[in-house]
């Protein structure tokens, strides 16, 4: 290997090496609980993650009814950092015995957060969604990168 060839290999790697690594990530396991607010208080990067609230119109108890409603979840979320991010939410449902009965994913499509300001994040429910009542906990990621 010729030693120009060999200085650019060793600078590009350097240079590779120096940049952050900015993409940030959460995944974490709450209970359950419909129609109320869920306390989170867990962190991506700068990103906290307020908390959420599961909201299924088409059902009252365990009952199914015969309505049209969205079944989804709001995400709250506040950017402390100092530049905006993009940021991805992925929920996914699970009963007592761990079978998944519902997920959804949501995100900044073209948009982003901007530092000091907060969000919300619906996230659908809308094709893995037949047993969502017999939820019992789920499990919340957060990713988030900064926009460019």
């Amino acid at each position: 290997m010729s030693r120009s060839l060999l200085r650019t290999a060793l600078v590009a790697a350097a240079l590779c090496l120096s940049l952050p690594f900015s993409a940030e990530f959460s995944c974490n396991r709450y209970d359950f609980a419909l129609n109320r607010f869920i306390r989170l208080d867990t962190k991506a990067g700068d990103l906290a993650i307020q908390d959420v609230q599961f909201q299924f119109p088409s059902y009252i108890g365990p009952k199914k009814l015969d309505i049209e409603g969205r079944n989804e979840a709001t995400v709250d979320v506040k950017n402390y950092g100092t530049v905006p991010l993009r940021v991805h939410v992925a929920i996914a449902l699970f009963d007592a015995s761990g079978n998944l009965v519902g997920c959804g994913t949501t995100g900044s499509k073209l948009g982003y957060t901007r530092a000091g300001e907060g969000e919300s994040f619906y996230v659908a429910f809308n094709y893995v969604h037949s047993k969502l009542m017999s939820a019992k906990y789920f499990y919340l990621t957060v990713e988030t990168e900064p926009a460019k």
